[in-house]
């Protein structure tokens, strides 16, 4: 009866466990998460190729409405630059690979952190140190936030620089222009990271201080983007409005960009066409204002223009005024002087034509079209470049012809051909089977553009310790060669092929294959031509063999030689001592019969 009821007791107890931890509190305390991706910070390392090392990673999940019990990172290296024994790491019950935080404010941001000891990471490739965060809660794999972070430059210093990561401006637009005076609208800006590695932690701050009456509608002046890859766009906007009496003019604000990997701010100016009512402060009529000229649009082609080669560039220009005619309209296009060495005079050029253009008259709210034709600099320096469209016009103000001058700057970007080149793949043959082979191929960057991220991909019946070799960037006018040592699997004929693989300055990835052959022989014979075991002779007893087939297999047929050469030595010197002692006795018989028990020669 005892044992009964224990067992009851037990089985109780059981169900009262099983049912705390089905239905009771969750194992840990709830954190709340949010929709948007987490924002990631590190500590910028330096990391010498072939070390291992440990990071830590802080991670802030902002504006939180969700609840969690725990928290899987996924980790990898986006180029390969960094090995990782271990990917996963978790936070639950049982794990505490992460570390949780929340935050009190009434935000309700979720902090976290993750540090990979240098167990588990090593530097292994020549580029930037790139990691890419994946990570869920609850086991959820259906929602999934990614973030990433550069935790080592290509060089392996801690240094940063505008070249490595550089962000720009690549366009801006207006959901609608001319904006009138009292309007709102939204300005959207087009980012690039024109860069070598990846921007983390971007910040864009709208300065309107210069553009009076223009202000941001209901949202903060700064906007954050998490990260963005070498080559990649990123879009941000701002809710705009303006004042209800303003003056026809342009109105210029500016964007200013920072991120980790650059080294200071990048500023960026726009300008917002507004048409007004309100006139200048020193005339005192209201009856008319300066009409404005703007440019709607411009195209180039879609695409960066490439350098040496001719495009167009078309722009509709348009009379913003709605009461006052344009007259003797003088256009005049020109490129912005850049600030290397390159660029001083301007990156662009015309072609065949003049850069003046000049319109008679140009109604109220009227527009038209012009274009021209223009050569990039075959030697410039791959980036955007500006061209200055300006303005120089006529206008009855108030019974009074007036001179108006205005000036717009558009950017065009501009890139280089690529002419990266290898030669033929060089490798000497035959190559006996159980040896291997030099390869050797040259390769150079005969471009005026950087390439990034070079690797060479090995396919063949053979094997190599080179089969995916990262050799990183390769500046303007640099080559080198790159070797691999090959082994092949079996005789014939050994075929593979290797593939280059790079990213041009436009950020596309391109191939460039090098196939190559070799004949392969069977094994050379490792032995000196003679047999190592001669054969026994025909006649020779099995219960006593010569003396030279026991030295033949002990020492070889050297030894055998060497004992033929002494046994030889010996009959001749004892036929000599013979001869000598004969020679002694005068009295012996001319013919003398030799005893009986003598030897014979």
């Amino acid at each position: 009866m005892k044992k009964a009821a224990g067992k009851r007791a037990a089985l109780a107890l059981t169900v009262l466990l099983v049912t705390a931890l089905c239905f009771g509190n969750p194992p840990a305390s709830a954190i709340t998460y949010a929709q948007p991706s987490p924002t990631v910070y590190s500590e910028k390392l330096t990391v010498s190729k072939g070390s291992p090392f440990e990071a830590t990673f802080y991670f802030v999940q902002p504006d939180s409405t969700h609840k969690f019990n725990s928290i899987t990172i996924t980790v990898e290296s986006s180029n390969d630059a960094i090995s990782l024994k271990k990917k996963t790491f978790r936070y639950d019950a049982d794990h505490n690979e992460i570390n949780t935080k929340v935050d009190d404010t009434d935000y309700g941001d979720v902090d976290f952190s993750l540090t990979i000891p240098e167990l588990y990471m090593k530097r292994v490739g020549d580029g930037a140190g790139t990691l890419k965060f994946t990570i869920y809660y609850d086991d959820d794999k259906s929602k999934t936030y990614v973030a990433q972070k550069t935790v080592f430059d290509p060089t392996g210093t801690s240094s940063t620089t505008e070249d490595q990561g550089k962000l720009v401006v690549q366009s801006y637009r207006l959901d609608h222009t001319p904006v009138k005076e009292g309007e709102k609208f939204t300005l959207t800006f087009t980012l690039k990271n024109t860069g070598s590695v990846v921007c983390d932690n971007i910040m864009a701050v709208l300065d309107t201080s210069t553009a009076e009456g223009v202000s941001i509608n209901g949202v903060t002046d700064t906007q954050y983007i998490n990260s963005l890859d070498t080559g990649a766009t990123a879009t941000i906007s701002y809710p705009m409005t303006c004042l209800s009496k303003m003056a026809t003019n342009n109105y210029a604000a500016s964007l200013i960009l920072s991120a980790d990997e650059l080294s200071k701010s990048i500023t960026s100016k726009v300008f917002i066409p507004i048409t007004g009512t309100k006139t200048d402060k020193d005339d005192t009529s209201t009856t008319a204002s300066k009409p404005l000229i703007i440019i709607e649009n411009y195209d180039y082609g879609g695409k960066a223009v490439m350098g040496g080669k001719e495009f167009n560039l078309a722009m509709r220009f348009k009379n913003t005024s709605a009461a006052t005619q344009i007259e003797n309209l003088k256009i005049t296009i020109s490129s912005v002087a850049g600030t290397d060495d390159k660029s001083v005079a301007g990156a662009f050029t015309p072609a065949k034509s003049s850069n003046t253009f000049f319109i008679p008259k140009v109604g109220p709210n009227s527009g038209f079209s012009e274009q021209i034709a223009l050569i990039p600099k075959a030697d410039a320096t791959p980036n955007s470049y500006g061209v200055t469209v300006a303005f120089s016009y006529e206008a009855v103000l108030n019974n009074k012809r007036e001179t108006i001058e205005a000036t717009e700057t558009i950017s065009i970007p501009l890139t280089q051909s690529d002419r990266f080149e290898a030669n033929e793949a060089e490798l000497q043959g035959p190559i006996a089977l159980g040896d291997s082979g030099q390869l050797n191929i040259n390769y150079v960057n005969k471009g005026k553009s950087k390439i990034f991220n070079l690797s060479v991909k090995l396919e063949g019946n053979f094997t190599t310790g080179e089969s995916n070799t990262y050799i990183g960037n390769v500046d303007s006018g640099v080559g080198d060669t790159f070797q691999a040592t090959l082994n092949p699997t079996a005789e014939g004929t050994m075929n593979g092929k290797a593939t280059f693989s790079y990213e041009d300055a436009n950020g596309e990835i391109k191939n460039l294959v090098k196939e190559f052959s070799c004949e392969v022989i069977a094994a050379m014979d490792q032995g000196d031509g003679m047999s190592s075991e001669p054969a026994v002779p025909a006649n020779a007893g099995a219960s006593s063999p010569p003396l030279w087939i026991i030295l033949a297999g002990a020492g070889g047929v050297a030894a055998a030689i060497i004992v033929f050469v002494i046994i030889h030595k010996k009959r001749k010197a004892k036929k000599l001592k013979l001869l000598e002692e004969s020679d002694d006795y005068d009295d012996t018989p001319t013919n003398p019969v030799p005893p009986a028990n003598e030897e014979k020669l």
